[in-house]
């Protein structure tokens, strides 16, 4: 008899913890009042304390996106493995237009790919995503004396690309950039994020533009 009740209960139990689950997968993800920074913040809420919901993973969602798309944001990071964006901010298929590359550099390319998902998908957020430990940022600030220069491999010219924005070069004026690896990557997301906002088709749809920065020792992400 006990051992039945033992059964019944925790049936019950996983019941109510399904339910549970299914209720809390649509209040985080759907819910309309959120706007869509705060969609990305609270599902990195819910990412640092495991409690992802993993929302708009499955074939419901594949087939509702079969169509056409409506990425609530556009994130523009780097190809570090370590920083997914689906994953650190909790989101699924067809919620967000990423593009990434080595630094989240903006390339004509890059930027041609923010246009399209401002212009045809209607996106009104993008946020430029840097992380600690980026490896471009590394290899701008061991640069020597502009070694990259010497190489022409296609990683100079990323290290290039970094060393002549115009917030690094503030930033080093300040304080040598050996000296100062997060002020690096900080100010290489503030150039990316600049980039984006002085384009005209997105000053045009009146697109906000957010930096960011991720930390791959926490999986916090911050605003800068």
């Amino acid at each position: 008899m006990k051992t039945k009740i033992a059964i019944l209960l925790i049936l019950f139990l996983s019941i109510i913890g399904c339910k549970n689950t299914e209720e809390q997968k649509k209040d985080s993800s759907e819910n309309k009042d959120l706007t869509s920074l705060e969609k990305l913040t609270e599902g990195n809420k819910r990412f640092l304390t495991e409690n992802s919901v993993h929302p708009h993973q499955n074939k419901k969602t594949i087939l509702e996106n079969q169509d056409g798309q409506k990425p609530f944001a556009v994130v523009i990071t780097c190809s570090d493995s370590r920083v997914s964006p689906e994953i650190l901010f909790d989101q699924g298929i067809g919620d967000l237009f990423v593009i990434r590359n080595a630094g989240n550099l903006i390339s004509d390319i890059d930027m041609g790919s923010i246009e399209y998902a401002v212009e045809h998908l209607n996106t009104k957020l993008i946020v430029v995503l840097g992380h600690t430990e980026c490896g471009a940022v590394k290899a701008y600030i061991n640069d020597k004396d502009g070694a990259y220069k010497k190489h022409f491999s296609h990683i100079d010219n990323i290290v290039e690309t970094i060393a002549n924005e115009t917030e690094e070069i503030e930033a080093d004026k300040v304080t040598p950039k050996a000296d100062n690896y997060l002020g690096a990557i900080n100010a290489n997301i503030k150039h990316s994020s600049k980039l984006v906002q002085d384009n005209s088709i997105v000053k045009e749809h009146k697109v906000q533009i957010v930096s960011m920065r991720y930390d791959v020792h926490t999986g916090k992400v911050v605003k800068l």
